[in-house]
């Protein structure tokens, strides 16, 4: 059995073990990055999974990734909510690091919500704004397309010009002021990791028209629009990155502590976002 058909295979496998169970179709996904699986607290879970149990599915090995699947009601919308994600650092397949996202296409949903934490590029930014993705530069390594094309899944060449969804996006500038956020948005390059990028790298992404720049997000983004799905971003810029005198020295705890400040904010921000899909 060639690759491909094998990954179709694992998708189909995993989301009949987790369709057995869940206690509805979800019209929403939310993938939901570093420091951000706090604010599940804040949500009534209606059914939860652990990634570890369902088949073909790999839980996260990074810090405050909790590796859970939650069902939730979002605004009376059915929403089902990754708290974690895997990173092609991590050393998996990329088909591995996207198989979360087919595996929610495959569940019903067709608008995915992702968070990350980013570091600003953009003089503009501060630590702690939250930005929402316009677009992005993938200087990933490898492309979560690459191989033979699954028509099932979607086209051989899927546009990227609006892989970040322009009117949901708008959506969210315009529940963030409502909430009192002033959310901007910005272009996100991201790169494959685990080290935090140079100065001189920092220099070049911001020449090449980033601002901002991770290590995750973008395969999960390629996925999804190669499904058909409607994408919204949120990041919460946890360092300043350029211009150069503006860097400092920038530890995991560090990353981790500023998202945590902000969680509550952003998924305030999210339980409003999630009713542009009713």
């Amino acid at each position: 059995m060639d690759l491909h058909r094998e990954e179709f295979k694992k998708v189909q496998e995993a989301s009949h073990w987790i369709k057995s169970s869940m206690p509805f179709i979800p019209k929403a996904s939310i993938i939901l990055g570093t420091g951000m699986s706090s604010w599940l607290d804040e949500l009534n879970i209606i059914e939860e999974f652990k990634i570890k149990d369902v088949p073909h599915m790999v839980p996260p090995t990074v810090e405050t990734h909790q590796g859970r699947i939650c069902f939730t009601m979002i605004n009376e919308v059915p929403t089902i909510i990754l708290a974690g994600r895997l990173h092609y650092y991590e050393g998996h397949p990329m088909s591995v690091v996207v198989r979360p996202v087919r595996i929610l296409y495959t569940l019903g949903a067709r608008h995915l919500l992702l968070t990350n934490a980013s570091g600003g590029l953009n003089p503009e930014f501060e630590s702690g704004d939250i930005v929402a993705i316009r677009d992005h530069i993938n200087l990933v390594t490898e492309h979560p397309l690459r191989g033979p094309n699954d028509d099932r899944w979607g086209p051989r060449f899927p546009d990227m010009k609006y892989a970040y969804d322009p009117d949901w996006l708008a959506y969210a500038k315009e529940k963030g002021e409502s909430l009192g956020i002033n959310i901007k948005s910005g272009v996100y390059a991201g790169l494959p990791g685990p080290s935090l990028e140079t100065p001189a790298e920092y220099q070049y992404l911001y020449r090449i028209g980033a601002d901002l720049v991770g290590m995750s997000t973008v395969p999960e983004v390629i996925t999804a629009r190669h499904l058909g799905m409607k994408v919204l971003a949120l990041s919460i810029v946890t360092n300043v990155c350029y211009p150069p005198e503006r860097i400092k020295v920038t530890t995991v705890e560090d990353v981790i502590g500023m998202v945590e400040k902000k969680a509550i904010a952003v998924g305030n921000l999210i339980q409003e976002v999630v009713s542009y899909i009713k």
